[in-house]
């Protein structure tokens, strides 16, 4: 199956030529590397008469659906191969032309048992970075049969990452060759695509443009430059408490008050963030009107009667929240909040990496003002931090100190991301 005339020069070259026994494609979002990978998919399932089975993997089934079946569904391009493609959201299964491919999961601890047993003998990797190490290394274990081939995609991450390190270090030719790599170590049946946003001819200079600047240091070096750099320093180094802040008095008419977040803690502080929009300057912005900051160590119960307190208080100046957010690990407290009548509750989104790159793109892009009241917060931002520990070990996560109210701006920012995107006029990427 040749490809298709609307592809870019790397696009084409990559589907043509990545016939290694491994083919890694990253780089940047947007950058027209999916599109590629779908159409070997396609391809590949069509013509593939070997024994060996056919595997699309990916962080879950859900994730899987929205980057490989809901582009085929929907993109023009693929309409001649729907009739031929069957899959409905969430099966163990799917159907390509007549080929039975399996869809797994593959981002927890259990994950390489479902593979165990297998014999792969073709395995599409979407987003491989997000998975677990232990079932990457199963399937390329499970890859037995002659002529097996893997195709993965993947956004950069850090260079300690364990794809990185253990593999496209040792890909000869690739950008991220180690030199120092022993002769017999070198994986010279692995090919290596690395794209940009140039190199998909169907984004316009504008989206470029607009994309660039949702993304803001670290996440600007990954996804738009397509950079494997490390996580180090300041989580949010654009923060300036005199940029940053409004006092309370300036506060414009809210004509939404979007979310309140709540991290809640039983031997750390509980901390809640009221999130509005209104407009400054001439300009719709968000706003973290007020925070929440009950004393630690509070029952439950006595936290769910503050919070019903504070709510009369903000009622009285803004309209009620219309989500509220909590901490998806606070079981108890969200079952005394229900049992206590609080409306429109939710769990919060935890995508901890994905919730700080929104919050991060805010500040940066001026679309995020925090109130002068809001002191708990303002004395949490500056000192929120990567942790470099974690980060040699090629993990990325925040500190774990002095965060109750960071993560409750995260909460109320990032769960509502539906709710205020139009307001501001900014492009969303899925989480």
């Amino acid at each position: 199956m040749a490809s298709t005339p609307g592809m870019s020069a790397m696009q084409r070259r990559s589907v043509k030529h990545s016939q290694c026994r491994v083919n890694i494609f990253d780089g940047s979002v947007r950058a027209g590397k999916t599109f590629g990978w779908l159409w070997i998919i396609i391809s590949e399932c069509a013509d593939y008469t070997g024994s060996g089975s056919i595997v699309i993997f990916g962080k879950n089934r859900d994730s899987i659906y929205r980057n490989v079946f809901e582009p085929i569904e929907n993109v023009d391009v693929f309409a001649p191969f729907r009739p031929f493609i069957r899959y409905r959201q969430g099966a163990a299964t799917a159907t390509i032309f007549g080929s039975r491919v399996h869809v797994i999961g593959a981002n927890d601890e259990g994950s390489e048992s479902r593979i165990r047993g297998m014999t792969i003998g073709r395995a599409f990797g979407d987003e491989i970075t997000v998975l677990n190490k232990s079932f990457f290394k199963q399937m390329l274990a499970r890859m037995s049969v002659a002529g097996a081939k893997l195709w993965g995609t993947t956004n950069p991450d850090s260079p300690a990452h364990w794809l990185k390190t253990d593999y496209l270090n040792k890909i000869p030719g690739s950008m991220h060759f180690d030199e120092d790599t022993p002769p017999g170590d070198e994986l010279t049946n692995w090919s290596y695509w690395h794209f940009t946003m140039d190199d998909n001819p169907s984004l316009t200079d504008e989206y470029r443009d607009a994309l660039a600047r949702e993304y803001t240091g670290l996440w600007h070096k990954r996804f738009i430059l397509g950079l494997w750099v490390s996580a180090e320093g300041a989580i949010y180094p654009m923060w300036d408490e005199d940029r940053h802040t409004i006092h309370p008095d300036r506060i414009p008419t809210i004509t939404r008050t979007i979310a309140l977040g709540i991290d809640y803690g039983t031997t750390h502080p509980t901390r809640g963030m009221l999130l509005g929009a209104g407009e400054v300057d001439g300009e719709t912005k968000l706003i973290v009107l007020d925070e929440w900051a009950p004393p630690t160590g509070t029952t439950d119960a006595k936290l769910s009667a503050d919070l019903k307190r504070k709510r009369d208080e903000w009622r009285e100046k803004w309209p009620e929240p219309e989500w509220t957010y909590t901490d998806p690990a606070a079981k108890s407290f969200s079952i005394q909040l229900w049992e206590d009548n609080h409306p429109d509750l939710a769990k919060a989104d935890n995508a901890v990496l994905d919730g700080i790159r929104t919050v991060a793109s805010l500040l940066d892009n001026d679309q995020l003002l925090v109130s002068k009241d809001c002191t708990e917060l303002i004395r949490e931002l500056p000192g929120y931090r990567w942790d470099e520990k974690a980060a040699n070990r090629g993990v990325e996560a925040p500190v774990k100190e002095l965060d109750d109210a960071v993560d409750s701006l995260r909460y109320a920012v990032f769960s509502s991301r539906w709710e205020w995107a139009h307001l501001l006029d900014r492009v969303l990427e899925p989480a």
